[in-house]
């Protein structure tokens, strides 16, 4: 499987490989563009000469002076791109009609332009004026669209010059095209619907994981909900559709708002990223960074407001700096292992990669074509969805995280209520688990058996410490397999053994405590070829569920039980005497049976 540099790679490759198609399809011609009655769509830009006026001083009537027209270079074919520029750029265009058709739209897609003069000759040396732009009210325009678009009425034979002169404080692009109405709307209606799809992307994937960002309480779903919104709506005020249906008459907001939506997107990056990826805990000083950048943006939206100009170029700078640093660290934590972070690097790649494509073809570096143009829009839908799927995979990877723990949680009290020689459980569990039995409010009686093995400081002395612990193993084994069904064993220290027998009187415990003696004396204890001849004393005592009395009262009691056993002879069961006794006749031994 290729991995995700491959992918990349590929990507820019085959982005690049359109450009270079473009450049060689799109071979200038010269002369008149001429309208035939086969072709409803022209790509007029091969056809235009085009003159930079520096100083913006040139009129309509300076076009037919001598001077004037020698300085207008034929257009090489491609879509006329000169970046970010305070020139004024004028285009001229020739049309001859050989068809019956008479109406014409002369279109230029770039919703961004500021100021279109059209002037078209109407053959008696005078010239028809339009103009349109989002420097006017939307209301305004002669077609509602998010592009531009004029009428031309164009008689059949007949043949009109129609001099362009475009003016902005952005990317100086003019793609120019001409059409009949009805094919521009076929085209419009196209587009419109690739649109719809993207935005309709975003929305869902916005909905969706603002349900979760709810649901999971998750500051990272929120700011990936709020990268989707900036996003659409700085996408929608790049092609128009903002200006057409949000804020029709707010000419002056709607110039700044592509550049404020850049910063506020850059912004939600920021937040998204060093929150995704952790930089508070894997790279500090890069998420204090972050932060410089974040406090950079903020300012660069009051430079906005003052001026228009100097706030685009900075976002411009700052686009290609945040999403390289967010690059970078997105490598560094797939680096360092961090899984999530493959889905952040697709998408983040991808968007990035498409981003610097469009910002070069802004700026006149790259040729403006369709895949170009619309790279960025493309990358930012793909990285809506992926990143998506990293979210999920980070409350996968920080689901596997908290079961983990869960699972040392659970070892570590295994370990601390169990005895890790014998297996069985410990001092302390036995402890809370005689607590427990006491606070049932209907509690009865219960009762405890202490048991000791005979003899074995000297089974340690005489074949050490090793044949020592296997004699303890083989002990709980004898035990877990003598316990009634709800029996608790433990192990009470050294060669001691507690077990806690709920539900049951002293004549049961006693029964259980012989049979759990048979077993042991008929066990063939063994250490490695040796036979060990091993047997052990128990000492019982019952609780009763009306008395108040703690564990330790209640095992000193079968302790002194455990006592008389081996004071008469070990190998044997004793039973304590009732609570309220003297410790003088607190053990007795009963006959066995």
């Amino acid at each position: 499987m290729m991995d995700l540099r491959t992918v990349m790679l590929l990507v820019f490759m085959a982005l690049c490989h359109l450009a270079w198609i473009s450049d060689v399809s799109g071979a200038s011609a010269d002369g008149a563009l001429q309208l035939n009655e086969t072709i409803q769509s022209y790509d007029a830009n091969r056809y235009l000469d085009i003159l930079e006026d520096r100083d913006g001083t040139l009129t309509i009537s300076d076009m037919g002076k001598p001077e004037i027209a020698e300085r207008f270079a034929h257009n090489d074919g491609r879509i006329p791109g000169y970046g970010y520029t305070k020139s004024v750029y004028w285009a001229k265009l020739e049309l001859d009609n050989r068809t019956f058709q008479r109406q014409w739209l002369l279109n230029i897609d770039q919703p961004p332009m500021d100021k279109i003069d059209m002037y078209v000759s109407d053959g008696s040396g005078q010239w028809l004026f339009k103009r349109t732009g989002d420097a006017y009210p939307f209301a305004e325009r002669e077609v509602r669209n998010p592009d531009f678009s004029f009428y031309l009425d164009i008689g059949p034979d007949e043949t009109k010059t129609v001099f362009l002169r475009f003016e902005t404080e952005g990317a100086m692009i003019f793609p120019v095209k001409l059409a009949t109405p009805v094919k521009h709307a076929e085209q419009q209606k196209a587009m419109d619907l690739l649109m719809g799809a993207s935005f309709g992307i975003l929305v869902v994937m916005s909905v969706y994981n603002t349900i979760l960002a709810f649901l999971l309480r998750s500051r990272t779903y929120a700011y990936y909900v709020f990268i989707n919104a900036i996003a659409a709506l700085l996408y929608a005020s790049l092609n128009g559709m903002a200006y057409q249906y949000l804020w029709p008459e707010a000419v002056w907001w709607n110039n700044r708002a592509i550049v404020f939506f850049i910063c506020l997107a850059h912004i939600a990056a920021l937040l998204f990223s060093r929150n995704f990826l952790k930089l508070d805990r894997y790279f500090p000083n890069i998420h204090r960074l972050f932060t410089w950048f974040i406090l950079i943006e903020l300012a660069n939206i009051a430079v906005l407001f003052a001026n228009y100009s100097a706030g685009l170029r900075l976002a411009a700078c700052m686009l290609v700096l945040i999403d390289l640093t967010i690059v970078g660290v997105g490598v560094a934590s797939l680096w360092k292992g961090f899984m999530p972070a493959r889905f952040f690097m697709a998408g983040w790649g991808v968007f990035m990669i498409g981003s610097v494509l469009t910002l070069l073809a802004d700026a006149g570096m790259l040729p403006q074509i369709f895949h170009i143009r619309y790279a960025s829009q493309v990358g930012s839908v793909f990285e809506a969805i992926v990143l998506s799927l990293g979210l999920a995979a980070r409350i996968q990877s920080m689901r596997v995280e908290k079961e983990q723990a869960e699972a040392m949680l659970i070892q570590s009290k295994q370990q601390a209520e169990s005895d890790f020689l014998t297996g069985l459980y410990s001092r302390r569990y036995i402890v809370g688990q005689f607590e427990a039995l006491q606070s049932f409010p209907d509690s009865r009686s219960f009762s405890l058996l202490l048991m000791d093995i005979d003899f074995f400081k000297r089974i340690n002395d005489t074949y050490g410490h090793e044949t020592g612990d296997s004699i303890l193993k083989q002990f709980a084994a004898i035990i877990r397999g003598s316990l009634p069904e709800k029996g608790i064993a433990a192990r009470f220290g050294g060669e001691e053994f507690v077990i806690l027998l709920p539900d049951c009187d002293m004549r049961s415990a006693y029964g259980v405590a012989e049979r759990l003696l048979d077993s042991v004396r008929k066990y063939p204890f063994r250490a490695g070829e040796i036979s060990i001849p091993c047997s052990a004393s128990i000492g019982v005592a019952e609780w009763k569920g009306s008395e108040l009395e703690s564990f330790e009262s209640c095992v000193r009691r079968a302790d002194y039980a455990l006592y008389e056993a081996k004071k008469i002879g070990r190998d044997r069961v004793c039973v304590a005497a009732r609570q309220k006794r003297s410790m003088a006749e607190d053990a007795v031994a009963l006959p066995s049976e």
